[in-house]
This record gives structure tokens, C-alpha cells and sequence, in this order.
């Protein structure tokens, strides 16, 4: 199989560089609440030097806003930890179910500005393939962002996982009223380059779905 390298790489290093701006922004934001509540802390601590009273009500509200900002950051911390590794390997087993709701995950602030629900319809318990799992990732966030971009008053965008045969499907819906906005994402040469890569193949259904097929084995 011949294929552009180059373009390949392209198409994914800028993937990665807009999930990574995308959760630096989010950091700052637990970083920035962080710091205001330890400002509110510094006030209190000067406040009870002064002699005043500590109101204990009040420290427990600030703590538990600090510890629930801890947490948030750590959660994204560890969805981003779990994306990078994904690039470790051109070959491996993943689930589905858990691929997809990392990228929705990731794209959530994304979605969040440009006033988009993308929701994960109904998922499955598990649904393993072999596959390039960055090139995936890389494919359907691309989708989601290029989508979006061309259609911001979609609303809700469901993805859902099926099979047909050996074959796994990712189904879109939501874009009755964009598929002729969005058909021309489909032309694009680097999703198409990773639709090679991956072996898969996206169209659109008669319910106006998008539709990406996936073997359940990436041949070598």
C-alpha cells in the first residue's frame, strides 16, 4: 500500500496540536479557579490575624472547590496521558466504545463553544478491533471538528456503534438538515489518506448518517 507519509503526519500532528490547546485551555481554567480561591484564603488567613473570626462554613466551601478542581484536573490529565499513548502503536486492539467517548471527551470544550451537543448513543458494553488507534482518533475528531465548523447549529450530534458482518460502524445522526454542507468534508485528501490508512470507508446512509465502516482486523 502506497501512501503519502507526509500528508499522513500532517493531518495528525494538527489533530494533536488542537486537542492539546484545547486541554491546556481547560488546565488554565482549573489553574486560574485554583489560584482565586487561594487568594480568597490568603484574605481570611489576614483577616483572622487581624483578629477576626474564621468561619469555618466558609473555609469548607473553599476547600471543597479546591478539591474538586484537583480532581477535574486530574481527570484531564489522565484523559490526555491515555491519548498521547495512543500513538505508541500503529497496530493494536482497542474497544470502541471507549475510543469514541475519549474523543467525544476531548472535543467537549470544542462542542461546548460552538454550541454543540456530541453524545455517545446508546453504547455497547465493548466492541474490540484491530486498528491504528491514533489514525482513528485522528479521523473521527477531525470529522467532529470539520463537521461542527460547517454546520454549528446542528444541536446534537449522536454517535453509535453497530456491526455488519466481521465490520464495525460508526453512525453519525443528527445531520438530516447539513449532509449537503457536510458531503464535501468527505473530499477532503487527508481524511481520505486516513481512511486509506485505516482500511475503512465513510458514506452516507438513506437516514442521512454518516456512516464510517471499519474492519475488525486492519490487515498489515
Amino acid at each position: 500500500m502506497s501512501l503519502p507519509p507526509d500528508l499522513i503526519s500532517q493531518e495528525e500532528l494538527h489533530y494533536f496540536g488542537k486537542v492539546s490547546a484545547s486541554v491546556s485551555h481547560e488546565l488554565k481554567n482549573v489553574l486560574a479557579i485554583l489560584n482565586e480561591n487561594a487568594g480568597l484564603l490568603q484574605d481570611l488567613a489576614a483577616m483572622a490575624e487581624q483578629g477576626q473570626p474564621l468561619d469555618p462554613e466558609r473555609m469548607r466551601r473553599l476547600a471543597g472547590t479546591m478539591l474538586d478542581q484537583i480532581n477535574r484536573g486530574d481527570v484531564i490529565i489522565k484523559r490526555m496521558n491515555r491519548f498521547a499513548h495512543s500513538a505508541d502503536e500503529n497496530r493494536a486492539t482497542v474497544d470502541l466504545n471507549e475510543l469514541l467517548t475519549m474523543v467525544i471527551e476531548l472535543f467537549e470544550r470544542t462542542a461546548t463553544n460552538r454550541g454543540v451537543k456530541v453524545e455517545m448513543k446508546t453504547p455497547v458494553a465493548s466492541m474490540g478491533i484491530k486498528t491504528d488507534p491514533f489514525a482513528l482518533e485522528t479521523l473521527v475528531g477531525s470529522l467532529l471538528y470539520r463537521i461542527t465548523e460547517k454546520a454549528a447549529d446542528i444541536g446534537t450530534l449522536s454517535l453509535e456503534l453497530d456491526s455488519e458482518g466481521d465490520d464495525s460502524q460508526i453512525r453519525m445522526s443528527g445531520l438530516t438538515q447539513q449532509v449537503e454542507s457536510i458531503k464535501a468534508v468527505l473530499d477532503s485528501q487527508d481524511l481520505n489518506t486516513l481512511l486509506t490508512i485505516l482500511q475503512a470507508k465513510a458514506s452516507f446512509n438513506q437516514q442521512d448518517e454518516l456512516v464510517i465502516t471499519l474492519p475488525g482486523n486492519i490487515e498489515e
